[in-house]
This record gives structure tokens, sequence and C-alpha cells, in this order.
């Protein structure tokens, strides 16, 4: 890139991540005698497109906060990470851990820095670029699966849209994935009968290999799996 293509792209982004102090870029280009009303309109622009984006993908972290403390925390995510992706849902991938980053002095909720966490899963597991094979030769986990681990029961909270005061404490272990069929994200908090289909799935167990290392009924072995390959968790053949 030309240095001169890269100080526009440079003094663009200070801009842009505070547009308040606009002489900072006016001083960049001497003689440049562009209205500051209309210069101002490109950085109120790309603000609100920030702001909108995270109210679209959090709208249970937004939901936790009042509306003067939500102004700051998309005031500070814009300053500090500055919005330079294409595509404009990434805009607010690093949300979760700028809230981890403030959450103190912020005085957030706890649990909010994972539910931000949730939140941006739930949408990147929907986004997925991972191929999911129509069909498979054998028992394969689903490719868009996503793992999160957090010590609060946020899967009943976020089935419940947040209606509850706050999630309760607990530690739990998330499996977000898109579903083959319905192409929407699933998830569900990690139990025995799902733990079980995965490691048959990764490590090529058999449903009577497992019944005979386990003691545990052939016939309830393979329920096990049917039902985690009718919720798209993993894939069957």
């Amino acid at each position: 890139m030309k240095p001169s293509l890269r100080h526009f792209f440079d003094s663009m982004g200070d801009f842009l991540a505070d547009p308040s102090r606009q002489e900072r870029l006016h001083a960049e280009y001497p003689g440049w005698n562009a209205p500051p009303s209309r210069v101002a309109i490109y950085g109120q622009f790309v603000r609100g497109h920030v702001r909108t984006t995270l109210e679209k993908l959090y709208p249970l972290t937004l939901a936790s906060v009042t509306p003067e403390c939500w102004t700051r925390l998309v005031e500070g995510y814009t300053a500090t990470r500055p919005a330079r992706h294409h595509e404009m849902n990434r805009m607010g991938e690093a949300f979760p851990a700028f809230l981890a980053d403030v959450a103190v002095a912020e005085g957030l909720p706890e649990f909010l820095p994972a539910l931000a966490r949730f939140e941006w899963a739930d949408w990147a597991v929907y986004v997925s670029e991972e191929q999911v094979p129509e069909r498979a030769e054998r028992l394969t986990v689903n490719p868009t699966l996503t793992v999160l681990q957090h010590p609060f029961r946020l899967c009943a909270y976020v089935r419940e849209k947040g209606s509850a005061q706050a999630p309760e404490a607990g530690d739990e272990m998330v499996f977000l994935w898109r579903h083959p069929r319905e192409l929407t994200t699933w998830f569900m908090s990690a139990h025995e009968r799902a733990l079980l289909a995965l490691k048959m799935a990764m490590e090529g167990l058999s449903s009577s290999d497992v019944a005979e290392a386990t003691g545990v009924a052939e016939n309830d072995v393979r329920r096990a799996v049917e039902e985690c390959s009718r919720d798209g968790l993993v894939l069957g053949p």
C-alpha cells in the first residue's frame, strides 16, 4: 500500500473512532476546506451503524443495563475497537471481550460478559461457513458445533428471553450448533447423552462397543445417539 493511502486510512480511522475531534482530521490535510458539518456526517453514520449492530446482536445484554450505561458502553467500544470490517455484524465481534475489560469500572452485572459471549456465539454459529454434509458415512460431529463454559445457567436464561432478574450461578457447559435442516442455531446445556454421542462420533465407537465397556444396554445407547442425531448435534449415516 502506498504511504499516502496508508496515511489516509490511518487518519480516517482515528476520526471515525472519535468524530468529536474533527480538527485532528483537518490538521492532517492542510488546505482542505470541506465544511465541518458535512464531514461530521461520516462519523455519525459509522457510529450509528455500530450502535444498531450491537443492539441487534446483543438484545439480552442490552436489556440487562440502563440506557445511560448502554450509551457509555457503545461509546467506549467504538473508541477502543474501531469498526474496520466490511461485514457490519463483525463490528460487534470484540464486544464480549470489551465488556470483560470494563465490567468492574462500569459496575456491570457479573454475568454480562458471559451472556454477551453466548449471544455472539449464537450469531456466529448461525452464519458459520462450515459445510454440513447432507449425508455422513459414519457418525460425525456437526462441524458448526461451538462449546462455551461459564459459571452461570445461561441456557435457561436465554430460553426465557431474560425474563428472570439474573441467571442462576452454577458451572455450565453449552453446546451451540446450526441444525442441518432447520438452519437455525440450537443450543443445550451439556448432558450425559450428548456427551456420549459426541464421544462416539469423535472416537469412532459403535453402540456395541459402548454397551460392552459401560454395561449400559445397547438399545439405550442407540436411543441417545438417535436423539442427538434428530437434534442435529451429530450426523448419523
